[in-house]
Order: C-alpha cells, then sequence, then structure tokens
C-alpha cells in the first residue's frame, strides 16, 4: 500500500461516481443449478490475483452501462494503483508490476473456460486500450454481494492475497443485510455451493482475521435452515465498521 496507490484509489472511487458499494449478482459466486461446475468467481480466482483484482476494480469504476472505461489508462497506472509497482519519478521506467498487469489484461480479453470474455479492449490510436468491461451475469435480485468503497479507498483490496478476496466475497454474500452482530456458520455445503476447497477457506479466513476484518466465534446453532439439532459450531462475523473507518495496513498479511 504505497502513497501513490492510496492516491490513485481515492481518485478512482471519487471518478466511479459510486455512493456507497459495488453490488454483484449471487451467481457470480454462488452455484445456481445442478449443472454448474463454475462461478464467474471462480475462474477469475484461478486466473490469479492480478486479473482478480483488476476485475473487480474495473467493475466499480463502470458503473452504468455500456460499463465503458473512457479515460484510457496505461497499464502502468494499474499496477501503481494496486501496489504492484512505484515508479521512480525521475525516471518512470514500468517493470515487473506492470508486466503482471499486461498478462493480467490479456488474460481477462480472452475467453475462460466458459467462453466468457471479462474484457474487451480497443487500441485506441496515440492513446492507448479502451476497455470495456462484461459486468456478471445473472437475476438483479437479493442477496447481493456488497463490496464497501472502502475496500479500495482504505487500501483493503490491495493487502489481500487472492484466496483471501475469494473468501471474503463468499462471506459478504452468506452474511448480506447481516448488521456486524450478527454472524452465521458456514456449512460444508454452503461452502460447496461458493466452490471454495477447505485448504483456501481456511487459509483465507485465517488471513481475514489477521486483517481483523473477520472474526470467528463459537456458538450452538443449526447445521442448515432445514435442521433443528443445535450445536456447537464456528460462526463468522464480518467486521465492516472496522473496514470502513480504518485504513489497512502497509503490507500484504500472508498466512501460511
Amino acid at each position: 500500500m504505497t502513497v501513490t496507490a492510496k492516491k490513485l484509489l481515492d481518485e478512482a472511487v471519487k471518478r466511479s461516481g459510486r455512493r456507497s458499494t459495488v453490488q454483484l449478482v449471487e451467481g457470480f459466486a454462488r452455484v445456481q443449478s445442478r449443472d454448474d461446475t463454475s462461478t464467474g468467481l471462480s475462474r477469475l480466482f484461478g486466473m490469479g490475483e492480478v486479473p482478480l483484482k483488476i476485475y473487480l476494480t474495473l467493475v466499480m469504476l463502470t458503473r452504468k452501462s455500456p460499463h465503458v472505461m473512457y479515460k484510457i489508462a496505461p497499464d502502468h497506472y494499474w499496477a501503481e494503483l494496486l501496489g504492484y509497482e512505484e515508479l521512480n519519478e525521475a525516471d518512470p521506467i514500468p517493470g515487473s508490476g506492470t508486466r503482471r498487469v499486461k498478462r493480467a489484461m490479456a488474460a481477462l480479453a480472452a475467453a475462460d473456460a466458459a467462453g466468457v470474455h471479462w474484457i474487451s479492449r480497443e487500441k485506441i490510436r496515440g492513446r492507448g486500450w479502451q476497455i470495456e468491461v462484461t459486468h456478471p451475469p445473472g437475476e438483479h435480485r437479493a442477496p447481493w454481494i456488497t463490496l464497501p468503497l472502502e475496500l479500495w479507498s482504505h487500501g483493503w483490496i490491495n493487502v489481500m492475497s487472492a484466496r483471501a478476496l475469494y473468501v471474503y466475497l463468499g462471506l459478504r454474500l452468506v452474511l448480506a443485510g447481516r448488521p456486524d452482530d450478527h454472524g452465521v456458520h458456514v456449512s460444508s455445503w454452503d461452502r460447496d455451493r461458493l466452490l471454495i476447497k477447505d485448504d483456501t477457506w481456511q487459509r483465507g479466513v485465517n488471513e481475514l482475521k489477521e486483517l481483523k476484518l473477520v472474526r470467528c466465534d463459537v456458538a450452538r446453532v443449526a447445521v442448515d435452515r432445514w435442521s433443528a439439532d443445535l450445536r456447537k459450531r464456528q460462526v463468522y462475523f464480518l467486521n465492516n465498521l472496522y473496514l470502513k473507518d480504518n485504513e489497512s495496513p502497509l503490507e500484504p498479511v500472508t498466512k501460511k
């Protein structure tokens, strides 16, 4: 989370025209039919951290249809915004962070395993690439994945790993509409519908706990809405107020 990243993230959120959150449809993260073998989120996670973060940021920036980025930015802009690079002002030569962004943009523009092109790019002579973003398709109804704008403006997206971000979006869907003092048990069935493997889930939760964005407790709860059998189980809470009131740490937290 560099000085430049902080400035660029603040400017990006203001430029987006959004007031409080980014809303993503349920089907972006949760399977909707028995035939689904992936979700948009699971496929983006499989592409890696940089494509996932760039895509979510592009969605944040393209609020209105046709979801086009009218302000053309070079690849090193995205590298500096997401903290992958801090260019020397006296000799601003893009390096490895910009190369990672170039690969991520190419991956997002190519068809993924489900044939989805997450972005399309048009080369504008003398200016660079103009980007149009494919927002997640699906029914526009509750529940939503609501991402607070402070995820960007306070730099939290820059210090999360791909797995922490994947788990965070899943938790925001499962806990949709609940205040900070209302938790929920996330069963193996819930995780299966989110297509999050047990190892990814546990490591992602550990990172989010270290960042103080999630907390866990043990309570007597039913395993699902069809059961009346109350047992002691892990219950998860989101620390939304902490995320909104605090800046992210300067460095990522990596839990093994």
